[in-house]
């Protein structure tokens, strides 16, 4: 049985047990294995091929998917700012716990170590710099990528 829709994609549709129809070369997988699937690999490639390709999808769910918020680099580049500001505190609070304890252990930092601690500070300053310009060429995606693979590794 062939039927053609709306949009002139013939469906070849044989018949399966228990009364529901099969899409002959068509294979039903689970939304979340579809999603996964689709986020763990690159596919600008397979889009490109397969661009044209129809996909059964349920109302319902192309309805969901339409209304569902969009991700896209600004909001990940946010979450970059905030995890780049986080950790400067945090790294400021623990260099002055660091600090007390040495102190309190009668051991004092001298001009050269604060010295070296400033400049490393402004050379965070000066990456941060670089990532917010890189951000506004196309290569963001890859550096948005990369930190939030360092993020995700240094968090397990």
């Amino acid at each position: 049985m062939t039927i053609v829709t709306p949009q002139n994609v013939e469906v070849q549709l044989k018949p399966a047990d228990g009364g529901k129809a099969v899409i002959e070369g068509k294979t039903a997988v689970p939304f979340s294995s579809f999603v996964t699937l689709i986020l763990q690999r690159k596919v600008v490639q397979i889009t490109k091929a397969w661009g044209k390709e129809p996909v059964v999808v349920s109302s319902e769910l192309l309805t969901t998917l339409a209304s569902a918020p969009q991700d896209s680099v600004e909001n990940r580049s946010h979450l970059v700012y905030v995890t780049l500001g986080v950790g400067m505190i945090l790294g400021i609070l623990g260099f002055s716990i660091a600090q007390l304890l040495l102190m309190v252990g009668g051991f004092t930092l001298g001009i050269r170590e604060h010295l070296l601690v400033s400049c490393v500070i402004v050379a965070i300053v000066v990456l941060g710099t670089v990532l917010a310009r890189a951000q506004k060429k196309p290569k963001s995606d890859k550096v948005v990528e990369t930190m939030e693979k360092v993020a995700s590794f240094l968090g397990k």
